[in-house]
């Protein structure tokens, strides 16, 4: 029987997919509040996602897993003891409401590496807090997308929560001892022109004249001065490199990454392909909706390794 999961600000359903490809989950509850991140999400995984303000959610199912990565915002500098005093926090309140309510065995939380240095850490531990107060043994590690398949070098920070009264540690998924895969990899085979997210941008004269000058993995730095902008060159107009694996990808494809051989910029579906997710996978909205969908996802393959050790350590502590 598959574990039962809740999964929260869900968006386009990355880290979701990943569970599902594991064969070990099923997703019976998903929230968001992005109208057009929602209709992703059904068009692709299904309608059990129920889209609007998470404070809303109630009746909530018991499960075995609750998964998802709950902004961290309003966070006080000047005091942040009283970092969740602040109501602009109830998102996380909201996340850890829930999680109790599904009296869920094991929690999965996402979020940038910045959360941990924040404050000298004093913010992350303070989070970590909430939960071990709540009756959740914390685990956490720092993960980068390309130890485990992903064509992207992308570091989230990853906690895992386990009822105290699993007696067992957790292990995070050991990096594969593999060659990384890369742009090239992630490129093939060629994408259809039928695909409605592989929609090619135009380029204005300045970045036709720009896209000349830029070597795969080069950027604006690379243009003669003359060219160059208040931007950071460095991450400005990045061309991706065909046998590496991609920067991290984050919204706003328009301004960041270009084709490796080709002078344009990359396209939604390209952008997705280094997520990890399928052809099949059809996104909804503007192309900069779209574009924050795919950014904001945990890769496909990543999530898939991190639900596989979820589900290993569950079945262990049954057995």
């Amino acid at each position: 029987m598959k574990l039962k999961v809740i999964s929260l600000f869900s968006g386009s359903g990355g880290l979701d997919l990943g569970f599902i490809e594991s064969g070990f989950f099923d997703i019976i509850l998903a929230n968001d509040n992005n109208n057009n991140a929602c209709e992703t999400y059904v068009k692709n995984i299904g309608n059990h996602c129920v889209c609007g303000d998470i404070k809303l959610l109630t009746d909530i199912p018991k499960v075995d897993v609750v998964i998802g990565g709950p902004p961290c915002q309003g966070f006080s500098t000047a005091n942040p003891s009283r970092a969740f005093d602040d109501e602009r926090n109830w998102l996380f309140k909201e996340y850890k409401r829930i999680l109790l309510a599904s009296q869920a065995k094991c929690f999965l939380m996402e979020n940038v590496v910045g959360m941990t240095s924040f404050e000298d850490g004093k913010v992350f531990n303070l989070i970590k807090d909430e939960f071990v107060e709540s009756g959740y043994r914390i685990y956490s590690k720092v993960l980068n997308a390309v130890h485990y398949g992903v064509p992207q070098n992308r570091k989230r920070i990853f906690i895992v929560g386990v009822k105290k009264e699993i007696d067992s540690d957790y292990i995070f998924p050991q990096s594969l001892n593999c060659n990384y895969k890369t742009v090239r990899d992630a490129f093939l085979p060629t994408i259809i022109e039928q695909d409605p997210n592989h929609i090619i941008g135009v380029l204005n004269e300045l970045n036709k004249e720009r896209i000349k000058h830029i070597p795969a993995g080069g950027s604006m730095i690379d243009c003669p001065t003359h060219l160059h902008n208040n931007s950071d060159l460095k991450r400005a107009m990045r061309r991706l490199h065909l046998d590496k694996p991609s920067p991290t990808i984050v919204h706003n494809n328009c301004d960041h990454y270009y084709h490796p051989t080709e002078n344009r910029r990359i396209t939604i579906r390209e952008m997705a392909r280094i997520q990890g997710y399928p052809d099949s996978y059809i996104f909804v909205g503007s192309k900069s909706e779209q574009s924050k969908q795919v950014a904001n996802s945990v890769p496909i393959q990543l999530a898939k390794e991190l639900a596989t050790s979820i589900n290993n350590f569950l079945n262990d502590w049954r057995i």
